[in-house]
């Protein structure tokens, strides 16, 4: 096939834009990438302005602001001053300049951050002493469309804390592009009304993403610090699994809690629906006290199942927990999948003095897996070939090759490790020297933190492999990266989404191009 030059066939195209349907996606018709999706034209109210300023004062607040670009730096506190006292003026003759003046800020560079700085400085100036000059900000913000000129505003209600902006601010939680700086001024404001509605928006966030994972993490911590009640909404969320994706945000953000969070997780170790996640978190942790009602919890009759106290455990990093799991591990009664938690938990503790006990239980075909995963993390690097050979015999089953999946994802977790080094090497090795059952497994092990370099590894296996499953499932995977990879697109991508045999994968192509080019370089047909 002759290669198609991509770039410059979406270049080219830039302009042109077609609906998928479901139908067509599921009839295979090549188009590339976006739902429809028609270029924005804005449409100008006839009435931009709620609030009255005469012409004479608009043509003299256009003239004021074009001087912020051509003065100096010097001169720009003097014409700073300037713009103020003419704002003053104006409002003391009954008009309102707040609105002309974010309007003219559409003629200025503010990707100078002189400039934006400026007219901050300005606008907080003005409406800390205006109410009238704070009402015409929240108006920009019900029923303008600009977005700069609105996180402008934002900005500004955020630093004088305006907290009449409550209800106005909520409502921009269903604009994509402010919501998060709407969510921060509110926090900003400190207005504890806004804990549940700032925890419903961030619980429909995608928690597979990196980046919104990190800004649901910034937002709940920020709430967590408006005290008992914020964190019993927060605790409410995580318990009842409101958005199962951030869990492990949630649950990162309660154990910085720590003492204020405690004796509510504490009396949940003893809900049979609750305790894995109050033990975990206790665990995080990492102080005395938590780890006392974790022991307290191991030896209480009234917790049959204590897998998730010994996990809870594992994360605590206390020696003192060390020799009550080296007790129950030389304890006959307890069953292997007990065991197996405490192995992983006296690994995740460093108790290099384990390691004998750990070691008796290689030859146990039910807990070699986990055997073998803390070996490795207790320093024996050796054992990871053991772990990669379930991933490379078909003779094995299924819950094995899996268990040792896990274990393998799990350990790759340490970042910046020689384990994690290791592991990547052989992921690498079998998806370039396997096309079948150990290929699969191995992409089994690669999750959304993947980087360039394996982006470039998934891209070049799909030149080389003919085998849909691989190629489906470097498309999931390469998927659910798209935006955080700068190379991600390259011309196979493109290639799939036209002319590939498979419905699904040329789905997933097409998907992958519209991602990337949102905003820039739209679809073309193929």
């Amino acid at each position: 096939m002759m290669a198609v030059n991509w770039r410059a066939l979406l270049q080219e195209n830039r302009d042109l834009f077609f609906n998928i349907h479901n139908e067509e996606i599921k009839e295979g018709k090549g188009y590339l990438g976006a739902a429809a999706n028609a270029e924005k034209v804005e449409s100008v109210k006839e009435q931009v302005f709620e609030y009255y300023i005469s012409d004479v004062n608009a043509r003299l607040i256009y003239e004021k602001t074009l001087k912020l670009v051509a003065t100096s730096e010097k001169g720009v506190n003097l014409i700073e001053v300037e713009i103020i006292d003419l704002f003053k003026s104006i409002l003391e003759e009954g008009q309102n300049p707040i609105e002309m003046f974010l309007y003219c800020t559409k003629a200025l560079n503010l990707n100078d951050r002189n400039i934006y700085q400026s007219i901050l400085r300005i606008l907080v100036s003005v409406c800390n002493l205006s109410k009238a000059g704070r009402d015409a900000l929240i108006s920009v913000l019900k029923s303008w469309s600009w977005d700069i000129q609105m996180k402008i505003a934002i900005e500004v209600i955020r630093t004088i804390k305006e907290k009449s902006a409550f209800d106005t601010l909520l409502l921009l939680f269903d604009n994509e592009s402010l919501k998060i700086e709407a969510a921060e001024c509110l926090l900003d404001i400190g207005d504890e009304r806004c804990v549940r509605p700032i925890l419903n928006m961030v619980n429909k966030f995608n928690g597979f993403s990196v980046n919104e994972r990190n800004v649901a993490f910034r937002l709940i911590d920020r709430l967590s610090r408006f005290g008992e009640d914020a964190l019993s909404e927060i605790l409410k969320c995580y318990m009842n699994n409101e958005n199962k994706s951030l869990n492990t945000v949630y649950s990162n953000v309660i154990s910085r809690s720590k003492e204020m969070a405690i004796e509510s997780l504490s009396k949940m170790l003893y809900n049979d629906e609750y305790n894995q996640k109050a033990a975990i978190t206790l665990g995080k942790m990492r102080i005395e006290s938590a780890t006392d009602r974790l022991i307290e919890a191991l030896e209480s009759p009234l917790i049959e199942d204590k897998i998730n106290i010994i996990i809870g455990l594992g994360y605590t990093k206390d020696k003192k927990a060390v020799k009550y799991l080296m007790n129950m591990l030389e304890n006959e009664n307890f069953k292997s999948d007990v065991k197996a938690c405490i192995i992983t938990s006296l690994a995740n503790l460093e108790a290099f003095e384990a390691k004998d006990i750990i070691k008796k239980y290689m030859n146990d075909k039910e807990l070699r897996i986990n055997t073998m995963s803390a070996l490795v993390q207790l320093g024996e690097i050796k054992y990871l070939g053991g772990l990669f050979e379930y991933l490379i015999s078909p003779n094995n089953s299924y819950s094995d090759i899996s268990c040792a999946i896990k274990e393998l994802k799990r350990l790759k977790g340490f970042k910046d490790s020689k384990i994690s080094k290791e592991i990547t090497n052989g992921v690498r090795y079998l998806i370039r020297n396997n096309d079948g059952f150990a290929c699969l497994n191995a992409l089994r092990i690669l999750d959304t933190n993947i980087d360039d370099s394996m982006a470039e590894e998934l891209i070049l296996k799909l030149k080389t492999t003919k085998k849909e499953e691989i190629q489906y499932t470097i498309y999931k995977i390469l998927g659910k990266n798209t935006g955080l990879l700068s190379n991600i697109i390259n011309e196979r991508i493109f290639i799939d989404a036209s002319f590939n045999d498979s419905t699904r994968i040329r789905y997933l192509a097409q998907k992958i191009i519209e991602r990337n080019y949102k905003g820039k370089d739209k679809l073309i047909k193929a």
